[in-house]
């Protein structure tokens, strides 16, 4: 059986606490008990080893792992050094969270529970598409440290980034079910992704397929609204952006890294894609997430708050 988390997302959730975590040697979670708040954990890399109750898991590079309220939850093994996630800790309205137990091996069942107000997150699942999710992630973590007159901008985002990752698994549980002409696009967009390179064209992807080119762009652009080359250079400035948001790289190294080898030809992408340079686009996020020595978990995080009750009460 699948246990599943349904969110009322017809009002915005409301953050409480947010950062991003790089362990150092010997790092566990620490103990604590969620008294009513929801927790989502996205890695970027290393791995994770969470006891909750007595159940245990380990959570792996790129996946979400998203804990209801009133469970406990701790380490149960060290991490490797430099092990990285996202974290979040977020209430629901009253009565804005309920846990179902479906059948895993029946998709319907679980894509009932997607609604025009409800949103739908497994406790484990991996996501197919990163880049876009932790730009997100560093956009909540910004807004939450800066300060506007209402607490609500966090709000809004991390409602946006739940959304976002809720979609992501809706699209992996959709792949079962789609046509045999969506099903062939998925792979050749998997297989870009998988051999994205400076020299890639659509000829290349054409030969691999066995497809005449022209035939190729035809149905790539009928199924996903975008021509090949288009979607490649789509992956390359999604990719970095996110460079952009979580590292310090010099911007000549990110546009290597992403297959543009001259630096100039790469911001000009950007800025036509994006309409603002690489450099404009980091600077919007400029706050420091390693942040996690500030925030103990220990704490208990409860919804008598005056903010709880003046948003939902």
């Amino acid at each position: 059986m699948e246990t599943i988390s349904s969110i009322d997302i017809s009002t915005p959730v409301m953050h409480i606490s947010s950062g991003k975590f790089t362990a150092g040697k010997k790092w566990k979670h620490k103990h604590m008990y969620h008294d009513g708040n929801f927790e989502i954990i996205i890695l970027i890399k290393g791995t994770v080893y969470l006891q909750v109750d007595n159940k245990r898991f380990t959570i792996h590079e790129n996946e979400v792992f998203s804990l209801p309220p009133y469970h406990h939850i701790k380490g149960f093994k060290d991490s490797p050094e430099g092990t990285q996630y996202f974290w979040f800790h977020f209430f629901t309205k009253p009565d804005g969270l309920l846990e179902h137990h479906i059948d895993k091996n029946d998709p319907r069942q679980i894509q009932s529970l997607f609604k025009k107000n409800q949103a739908a997150l497994p406790l484990q699942f991996h996501l197919s598409i990163t880049e876009k999710v932790f730009v997100m992630c560093a956009q909540v973590l910004d807004v939450a440290k800066n300060e506007y007159f209402t607490p609500m901008p966090a709000d809004y985002l991390l409602t946006m980034l739940l959304i976002e990752i809720s979609q992501n698994y809706l699209k992996s549980l959709s792949e079962s079910t789609v046509s045999a002409e969506e099903g062939r696009i998925d792979t050749i967009k998997e297989w870009i992704r998988a051999n994205l390179s400076e020299s890639l064209r659509v000829s290349d992807v054409a030969d691999n397929f066995s497809l005449n080119p022209h035939y190729l762009v035809r149905i790539f652009k009928k199924q996903t609204g975008e021509t090949v080359i288009q979607y490649i250079n789509s992956l390359k400035l999604l990719k970095a952006g996110e460079l952009l948001v979580r590292t310090n790289l010099p911007i000549k190294q990110i546009s290597s890294m992403v297959f543009y080898p001259d630096e100039k030809r790469f911001m000009k992408a950007f800025k036509e894609k994006l309409s603002v340079t690489p450099t404009e686009f980091r600077q919007a996020y400029t706050k420091k997430f390693l942040d996690s020595s500030n925030f103990d978990p220990e704490v208990p995080i409860r919804r008598d708050t005056p903010r709880y009750k003046e948003r939902f009460n």
